[in-house]
């Protein structure tokens, strides 16, 4: 079963948003940044941009079409954006094409149902499980695990959190009927709306946009900034900024600003560790 982004816009506004984030003052002259990329991090790149245009009026911010990591380092580097928004580093091609990545942001990879599942957590074996076809809930209801299509960045990062889950996910690729959400705001909603669904997101999706979802211990150990820090909860994903070889100076001002103290506040609000000047999280 594949699920695609429903045509209306839902609570962030994550189809086609073309949100200009101007003041009425704004003329035609605005220089404006055109910024899209994996569902994961719209959220809150929202929210870094209503505060950057508050102390800069003379720049807007488009926050277009989610289009994903791979999609948005394409479209910058086709000159469709000035920045993408991506959930892995760049490969050697894309690098070779003049695209350039600043990481900006760690946040954890967490594991959610909706409300209607009364479980508190799982082991990393337990998820292991899920995912490979082994096991419904303790009261006998299926379990509907929500997969991301194979190419998708969440999908290496399960991977490669043990050995065990890289077979199991590889097993869930293979199965039959599965629920396979296209976009991160997609998998959300499918948790959300599905009986007995399961499946992963990120702290800074469903804390950014309020999301109704029971998020999951994984060995006895909550999901939290902290937590990621300090290597208690291991599992993460990392965000970056890609732009061109030569990005202009609004581009360099507003990356500048979500790594400035002010936009670290917003960060860390919303589920993320924010990296530091030379890349090294806290």
């Amino acid at each position: 079963m594949l699920i695609r982004r429903r045509k209306r816009c839902p609570r962030l506004a994550v189809a086609v948003l073309a949100v200009l984030l101007a003041s009425p003052a704004i003329g035609a002259s605005a220089e404006t940044i055109r910024i899209s990329g994996t569902g994961g991090a719209i959220g809150t790149m929202r929210l870094l941009a209503e505060a950057f245009r508050r102390s800069n009026p003379g720049i807007r911010i488009e926050l277009l079409q989610v289009m994903g990591s791979s999609g948005s380092i394409k479209a910058v580097m086709a000159g469709r954006l000035d920045i993408g928004l991506s959930g892995r580093a760049l490969n050697g091609e894309e690098r070779a094409r003049g695209a350039v990545e600043t990481m900006y942001a760690r946040t954890p990879l967490v594991f959610a149902v909706n409300g209607a599942v009364e479980i508190p957590g799982l082991t990393l074996d337990g998820i292991a499980g899920i995912y490979a076809g082994k096991r419904d809930w303790e009261n006998g209801k299926r379990i509907r695990l929500v997969l991301r299509p194979r190419e998708d960045s969440d999908i290496m990062v399960l991977k490669g959190l043990s050995p065990a889950m890289n077979a199991a996910v590889e097993i869930a690729l293979r199965r039959k009927g599965m629920i396979v959400a296209t976009t991160d705001h997609d998998a959300a909603d499918a948790v959300e709306s599905v009986p007995g669904a399961f499946g992963a997101t990120t702290l800074s999706l469903v804390l950014s946009e309020k999301r109704p979802l029971r998020i999951l211990s994984v060995g006895g150990v909550a999901p939290s900034v902290r937590a990621m820090i300090d290597r208690t909860y291991p599992y993460s994903k990392s965000f970056f900024m890609v732009t061109g070889t030569h990005p202009s100076d609004a581009v360099r001002s507003f990356i500048d600003f979500v790594r400035s103290p002010d936009g670290s506040s917003i960060l860390l609000k919303n589920g993320q560790a924010p990296a530091r000047k030379k890349g090294i999280l806290p």
